[in-house]
């Protein structure tokens, strides 16, 4: 008879007999784990750098942490032999010191590699158990499944050194606004924002068999708000916090456009505190219905104008599972039993327990647990065990009765997730996505499908390399759920209101084609399923036209990022608080008239960082003419571009009025740079390396005056028929500085080698001068900067100068003498 051999046979000490342990037989642990990470670098390196973007492809970020954890394995494996050899070596030589450093270097060296191996094995990024575009469920809204994505980089300026990054100066509010009006419109598919917001109401209504109405004059709406982070102290520089703009915006829209009283509205979190930086934005607006809005708050952290929530046991929320905290009961606070409308804004962000937290868990600040004895019973915590990322799939999800309840999702108008700053989870610092080119998310996502704006969500985070939380298999459990409360694959009964009724689909779920395309199936032609939209740049009343396409705009930089090469961009008379990027584009952007000095003042882009960026290659015929770039840091950045800027005023910014990166040179054509706290023209191009990629920019017939150093410094200018003058206040300045500028028949202040230079004071209209401030502040007081009829900056240009641009600053003639005026003016 044949007796099978023991797998596992006893390990038995030659010595005494005694059994150690076991022999496998089995000895591929040892070599698959190798062998699987060498694999998955093969396969990541083929795959990734033929084409980086592939790295964002789930099947890459899956076999990412296996190839990156076997790189860290293997550097120690091999570190640590060769300090396990210098050891031995220094013990043969009666070292024994430093042979005992080595031998403790070589283990740490091992153990620290496995260590951050196993880590990075176990942080593999959550991968759907369903294919791409497989939806499940029924879409809700207006158009069924449809989430707005809002992406405007404008938005989010922080530096991460600078203030903090809920300020105005680094959250452009003007930016924000237009995100909300752009994304309200889309999502609805209106032309104006007073007919989207009676579109979203008038549909609410309805699908509740409530009738074809609007808003109505008394009707109440709660403002569920993100506050986890919030436990009453002091927000930290980088605490991931809502956007008080976000929230400044979605009150504006209410109030002043849906017409909505601030009494009627209110802002709560019942489980955390609101603090200053919010209620100061909102409180900050002397609007006296911003006023009346209410804040709601833990009750013992109610202080300073926020009110404490109260809860309702009448209405309680029945979890589907009869283990949860023993079966209690839970309770909702009464500024949401009490309103007619909830609007839902969450935060875009991983969590360390749920794998995410945007809309869905938001709802965790509504719960009450009368006899739970932390926090007076406002606390979610008795759900956490009942919706972790790491539980299997089909499995009963909290999440799913909280969505459904008749008060929380039922009342539910609108779903909104901030994504201006981003943060890695629930409890962290706000960071830069990595999926985003290393910069803010500054997104906004809206959406009237709880189910699906949480899927899109998902996709985003998971994409994200940073979000090392999103991990587990059972990260999207409650979207499926969800998708299908009706039939949920866990067979659980959710009935969260007691009726006895069945909830039926929340919404509907899958996940996007790809992270580069983020293509859902009602974008693919399906008649089910997501549709992702972004809000077109266009408005029907926008004040900026494109004169060849005839389309509006509300800012400029939507025109130019809309416009083709050669297009013509008009700007009116206005203050555009923007950065105006030309990305690839070779357009023009001008004022109404360019030629009158009056447009030109009062047609102002002010950004918070720049003003105007040329940044990819822009030609000649990229053109910026007859506008006002001032307030911001620097008036214009350029960088490996050749744009040509005509009769612009580039004043008082911070610090130089036209920033060069490398290898640019830019036309200045009639342009005043005046006041400006650093160079009015500074082009210093990166050293360090064999080859330095110089600057050459031509300045012809430009005032550059009363700027806080040298008029122009660095590299390789050519400067002709132009005024430097007053530049640094000590008077003791060089007006231009470089490696080796060209300056002819330009009026210089302190002379300049050069065919044609003169020193003279201009003979402006009126002079501008430095004025010391009481602080001891030097500011430039600026002057009427045409030239008086007896300057000798007159007939003094360039004899054979050849006319590029034909007119002056003020459209006269360029030479109405023997040879062209100095400067931006031309005296006729």
């Amino acid at each position: 008879m044949s007796c099978k051999r023991n797998e596992h046979r006893p390990k038995v000490c030659p010595g005494t007999g005694h059994r150690l342990g076991y022999w496998s037989r089995s000895r591929w642990p040892l070599w698959l784990l190798p062998v699987l990470g060498l694999a998955s670098l093969i396969w990541f390196l083929i795959r990734v750098i033929p084409k980086p973007s592939r790295a964002a492809y789930p099947c890459q970020r899956l076999v990412a942490p296996f190839a990156s954890a076997f790189v860290v394995w293997l550097t120690g494996l091999v570190g640590s032999t060769l300090l396990w050899r210098r050891a031995r070596r220094l013990l043969g030589q009666s070292r024994y010191v430093t042979a005992g450093m080595f031998l403790a270097a070589a283990v740490s060296v091992m153990w620290l590699s496995l260590h951050v191996a196993g880590e990075r094995e176990t942080q593999a990024a959550f991968v759907p158990s369903e294919p791409s575009n497989q939806p499940i469920g029924v879409g809700k809204g207006i158009y069924p499944g449809r989430v707005v994505w809002t992406h405007d980089p404008a938005a989010a300026n922080w530096d991460e050194r600078t203030g903090r990054w809920w300020s105005d100066e680094n959250t452009d509010q003007a930016v924000v606004d237009s995100m909300v009006s752009r994304s309200i419109r889309a999502l609805t598919g209106e032309p104006n924002d007073v007919a989207a917001w009676d579109a979203l109401f008038r549909h609410f209504n309805a699908v509740r068999g409530l009738g074809d109405v609007g808003y109505r004059p008394g009707e109440k709406i709660a403002i569920k708000i993100n506050m986890n982070q919030d436990s009453g102290g002091a927000w930290g520089m980088r605490s991931g916090m809502p956007s008080p703009q976000a929230l400044h915006s979605l009150l504006d829209q209410l109030i002043r456009v849906a017409g909505v009283p601030g009494e009627a509205i209110t802002l709560y979190d019942a489980s955390r505190f609101i603090g200053d930086p919010l209620y100061d934005k909102v409180r900050g607006d002397s609007d006296p219905d911003f006023q009346a809005v209410r804040f709601v708050v833990r009750p013992d952290l109610a202080r300073a104008g926020r009110i404490a929530a109260v809860g309702d046991s009448t209405v309680p929320v029945r979890f589907a599972h009869p283990a949860i905290y023993g079966g209690a009961t839970a309770y909702l606070p009464q500024c949401v039993t009490e309103a007619k409308y909830l609007i839902n804004m969450a935060l875009l962000r991983a969590h360390s327990l749920f794998g995410i937290t945007v809309c869905a868990k938001n709802h965790f600040g509504s719960i009450r647990f009368p006899t739970w004895s932390g926090n007076r019973g406002w606390t979610p915590e008795p759900l956490h065990n009942y919706g972790s990322r790491t539980g299997a799939m089909g499995t009963y999800n909290c999440l799913v009765d909280l969505m459904g309840h008749a008060h929380l999702g039922g009342k539910t108008l609108l779903v909104l997730i901030d994504g201006l700053y981003s943060a890695r989870n629930q409890s962290a610092e706000v960071m830069k996505y990595q999926s985003f080119g290393d910069n803010w998310c500054a997104s906004l996502f809206l959406s009237q499908d709880p189910v699906a704006i949480d899927s899109v969500a998902l996709d985003f985070i998971r994409n994200e390399p940073r979000a090392t939380d999103c991990t587990g298999q059972g990260v999207d459990n409650y979207l499926h759920e969800a998708a299908l409360a009706h039939d949920p694959p866990s067979g659980a009964f959710y009935d969260p209101d007691g009726d006895g009724i069945r909830l039926a689909s929340l919404g509907v779920h899958e996940h996007w084609n790809n992270a580069i395309d983020r293509q859902y199936s009602r974008n693919l032609g399906a008649e089910e399923g997501i549709e992702l939209v972004t809000p077109a740049l266009t408005s029907e009343n926008g004040p900026v036209l494109n004169a060849t396409k005839g389309t509006r705009y509300d800012a400029i930089r939507h025109a130019v990022q809309d416009a083709d090469d050669g297009d013509t961009i008009v700007v009116p008379p206005g203050h555009y608080r923007e950065t105006v990027d030309f990305a690839d584009k070779n357009v023009t952007v001008r004022s109404e008239d360019p030629n009158d000095p009056m447009v030109v003042a009062a047609t102002v882009i002010a950004g918070n960082i720049r003003s105007v960026v040329f940044a990819n290659g822009q030609g000649r015929d990229c053109v910026l003419a007859g506008l006002t770039l001032t307030g911001a840091v620097q008036g214009v950045y350029c960088t490996m571009s050749s744009p040509t800027l005509i009769n612009c005023r580039i004043v008082d910014n911070d610090e130089a009025g036209v920033k060069l990166g490398e290898s640019s040179d830019p036309m200045l054509v009639n342009c005043v740079i005046a006041g400006n706290g650093g160079s009015g023209i500074e082009m210093w191009a990166p050293r360090g390396g064999r080859m330095i990629p110089y600057n050459a920019a031509m300045i012809v017939h430009c005032t550059i005056v009363g700027n806080g150093t040298e008029g122009v410094a660095g590299d390789k200018p050519t400067i002709v028929n132009s005024v430097l003058y007053g530049n640094g206040p000590a008077g003791n300045v060089p007006q231009v500085t470089g490696d080796l500028p060209t300056v002819n028949y330009s009026n210089v202040q302190g002379g300049f080698p050069g065919t044609g230079n003169i020193d003279v004071e201009p003979g402006f209209v009126t002079p501008g001068y430095w004025s010391r401030l009481p602080s001891g502040v030097e500011v430039w007081i600026h002057g009427d900067y045409h030239l008086r009829a007896d300057s000798p900056c007159i007939d003094a240009g360039d004899p054979d100068f050849v006319v590029e641009v034909p007119t002056d600053i003020d459209g006269d003639p360029r030479i109405s003498g023997p040879r062209p005026d100095l400067g931006c003016d031309e005296v006729p």
